[in-house]
């Protein structure tokens, strides 16, 4: 049996509801919303926030490589060297058969010999007047020319050892011991690492904003994001073929040699010695996380009013894309108070509390 209210007992229960809301207004108090606590940065004049280079990735070269190569051609029986094994300057390289440049010696000398006997008994009978000059001049020639060109094998058999012409690391082995070497081929390459190099690719809309001295720092993820200081030692004047690319050539210093050929490594130039690169002339960099963006794609920023103690949204024009924030084209004034934290609590006209 279904139960229904009269008319005179919903009115009762209204009037009981009534009541009761009266009675709970009497000891409620109106509704403060707390200011939020927000942290700001000051806005200076457009362009004088500098911007952090963005990292540019390369690799560590060695400062100075040389392929070590024969000067004369044979057998190499031995090649005492390793890679990455480190070796001292005069230190043996490799050694080369010299059996047939000594060989050559040998003979040569006894043909220096013969001429020098002839030479000497020439000279005794000119001396005493017997034969004509010519003759003692033809034999004291030919005693020299033997000797010349004994002296030239000489440097074969000499140019069968190599030596470490500087200190440096075992790059590369390019042959084994038993092979034939020629000469000008390289059998090793040699690092020199004591200052190792990076090589940066600049755009050309920027590579007049470096002059060498100019400090960078390099990371080395190898290293454990070590960083070593370097500087520009070179500018290239001219592009990479066929792209508007140019090159700068930062030299560091290699303290205990930890960098090596080939390791990776990020780049950042100083800003504090670097002429250009800051934010364009019309931007103000502001940290990238201040920036918002409503569903018109609209972007804006909150800034404070300090004489009401309230956030105002305030429109602005994005710029570039900086690695330490993002420039401001406009909607931004000197002196203006940024909002860079708490400002995901806040709307238009929220109470807000300056903890900075």
């Amino acid at each position: 049996m279904k139960n229904h209210l009269g008319i005179s007992g919903k009115l009762l229960l209204a009037v009981c509801f009534a009541a009761t809301g009266c009675h709970g207004n009497e000891d409620e108090k109106p509704l403060v919303l707390s200011p939020v606590n927000v942290q700001v940065q000051l806005i200076g004049p457009a362009g004088r926030n500098s911007a952090d280079r963005i990292n540019y990735s390369s690799t560590i070269q060695a400062d100075k490589s040389i392929d070590i190569s024969a000067q004369v051609a044979g057998t190499l029986l031995s090649l005492p060297v390793e890679v990455g094994q480190y070796i001292e300057k005069g230190q043996l390289i490799a050694s080369i058969d010299e059996t047939v440049y000594r060989s050559q010696y040998n003979a040569q000398m006894a043909q220096v010999d013969l001429a020098k006997e002839t030479y000497d008994r020439i000279l005794t009978v000119y001396n005493k007047g017997s034969i004509a000059e010519i003759r003692m001049l033809t034999a004291r020639a030919d005693y020299e020319q033997a000797g010349a060109a004994a002296k030239a094998t000489y440097q074969n058999i000499v140019h069968c050892r190599i030596y470490a012409p500087r200190s440096g690391y075992i790059g590369t082995r390019n042959i084994e011991a038993g092979a034939t070497v020629s000469p000008g081929v390289p059998i090793v390459r040699l690092f020199d690492i004591s200052t190792v190099s990076v090589y940066v690719p600049i755009p050309e809309m920027e590579i007049n904003a470096y002059k060498t001295g100019v400090t960078a720092k390099v990371h080395v993820g190898a290293l454990g994001d070590k960083v070593f200081e370097g500087s520009i030692d070179k500018i290239s004047v001219a592009p990479s073929s066929g792209a508007p690319i140019y090159t700068i050539q930062v030299k560091i210093n290699n303290i205990g040699n930890k960098l090596k050929p080939g390791m990776s490594c990020d780049v950042a130039f100083n800003g504090g010695n670097q002429p250009a690169r800051e934010t364009a002339m019309a931007e103000t960099l502001i940290p990238l996380q201040a920036l918002q963006v409503d569903e018109q794609k609209q972007n804006f920023v909150f800034v404070v009013d300090r004489a009401v103690k309230k956030a105002v949204r305030r429109n602005v024009q994005a710029g570039d894309l900086y690695e330490n924030g993002i420039g401001i084209k406009s909607g931004l004034r000197t002196g203006d108070e940024l909002i860079i934290s708490g400002f995901h609590k806040i709307t238009d006209g929220s109470s807000v509390h300056v903890i900075n």
